[in-house]
């Protein structure tokens, strides 16, 4: 069985294992003009197909994600970021949480450091990246979001925490509560706003927030959609079942349902059909829901990211910082990083020139498909000159140091030239 710890270090060994054991959908959706998808770095989705209907026929959705103020932004942090600056080009509306509550009550970070570490690190590498304003808050400002916090918690007990993230007695009550404000995060777009698909781009480690989110919301809905040969749905919570049956009753007739059976006594509606789209029905009765549930929301999509691996193995994370290359180090920190790091490389030049290297075991190669190589054709060049053995390891290290200290020069560049833009961020999240 895979260990899924959102806050640990270790990385997973079986994706497709990790897929069957926890319902993750394998990612087999083409987003052009993404690395990450053409590259086969997306390793798994939920509901992912309603985040593409929106993208294609225009309509409302949002993308949503979170930071840790508790250090450097480093590579695997800059994926995630990459990813919602792609769906805010195709149309979403971006929601950022700063999680200073979390790291205040984990890393021991200050509010106020917090503050200074979110715009210094990791806000302005984001304007450098292309983001555009767009809804960026610190948890612990938002009265919103930690009183709908507070909401949700009333479906939520300790056994199931303790079931998906593994909690021991000794937790404090605020880093159980973290997960909690990240679901309240999460809902609250749709929540203060209007009902829509809402797509999470995540590690691979960070599913147990999106499972979390997803129960609450199903949990809060009073119209469910329950298993059946046909379309059957229940009424479920307080409701007041006339208005409930009232609204499942038109989302059923609009999609073409006929036939349709009441039961007071069960509070159910049946019909022997089925939608002809079921995603579009699913939206529909969320959304003619809220008129009389203010709580009603669509489950959270996701895009899971395969985790980078850092430079001496194990997950890419702030918390082994020799095997992080952060977007805030000089071009020659960094490149002492890449000198020193693991390969897939053979035991000696003349074993590697005869057999070749192995570039999907090498962090040295992940480098080149998550960050340095911006054409396919570039990066099927690395790979076949490693498998051919042309491409030696100290070459390969030299070329990637290379290209890495442009990247972050660059980055640093336009960091300077757009630090005028944080207070337009900052009053945007203050609207």
């Amino acid at each position: 069985m895979e260990k899924i710890d959102p806050w640990g270090v270790s990385q997973i060994k079986n994706y497709q294992a990790m897929r069957e054991q926890f319902g993750i959908d394998q990612f087999n959706f083409n987003l052009e003009g993404n690395r990450f998808s053409e590259r086969s770095l997306l390793v798994g989705h939920r509901d992912f197909q309603l985040i593409k209907r929106a993208m294609e026929r225009k309509e409302k959705f949002y993308a949503m994600t979170g930071l840790m103020p508790s250090g450097e932004m480093h590579l695997g942090n800059k994926a995630v970021m990459e990813m919602m600056i792609y769906f805010q080009r195709k149309g979403a509306e971006l929601h950022i949480a700063v999680a200073d509550l979390e790291s205040y009550v984990t890393r021991d970070v200050d509010l106020e450091s917090a503050k200074n570490i979110a715009i210094e690190n990791f806000l302005l590498n984001y304007i450098a990246m292309g983001l555009k304003p767009c809804n960026f808050y610190f948890q612990s400002e938002s009265f919103r979001i930690q009183k709908f916090a507070n909401v949700l918690s009333k479906e939520v007990n300790m056994s199931e925490m303790k079931a998906i993230y593994g909690f021991e007695d000794s937790k404090k009550m605020l880093e159980i509560n973290s997960p909690l404000i990240q679901a309240s995060d999460i809902l609250s777009p749709q929540i203060y706003g209007e009902p829509a698909p809402t797509i999470v781009p995540v590690g691979a480690d960070q599913d147990p927030h999106i499972r979390l989110t997803r129960d609450i919301s199903k949990r809060f809905s009073s119209l469910r959609i329950q298993d059946s040969k046909g379309t059957r749905i229940s009424i479920g919570g307080k409701a007041d079942a006339e208005l409930a049956f009232s609204a499942a009753e038109k989302i059923m007739k609009k999609h073409g349902l006929a036939q349709i059976t009441k039961n007071s006594k069960y509070r159910t509606l049946e019909s022997p059909g089925r939608p002809s789209d079921q995603d579009a029905f699913n939206l529909d009765l969320v959304r003619e829901e809220r008129e009389f549930n203010p709580l009603a929301t669509v489950p959270p999509s996701s895009a899971i990211l395969r985790l980078e691996t850092g430079i001496k193995g194990g997950k890419m994370s702030k918390s082994v910082p020799d095997s992080t290359i952060s977007l805030n180090e000089t071009p020659q920190e960094a490149g002492k990083k890449i000198m020193k790091a693991l390969t897939g490389g053979r035991e000696s030049v003349e074993e590697q020139k005869k057999l070749g290297g192995n570039p999907y075991n090498c962090p040295v190669f992940e480098l080149y498909m998550y960050h340095l190589s911006e054409s396919a054709a570039d990066l099927k060049k690395v790979e076949n000159e490693c498998l051919s053995g042309t491409r030696l390891c100290g070459g390969c290290k030299k070329e990637a140091s290379e290209l890495m200290g442009e990247m972050l020069t660059s980055l640093k560049e336009k960091r300077e030239s757009s630090r005028h833009l944080v207070k337009e961020f900052m009053d945007f999240g203050s609207k």
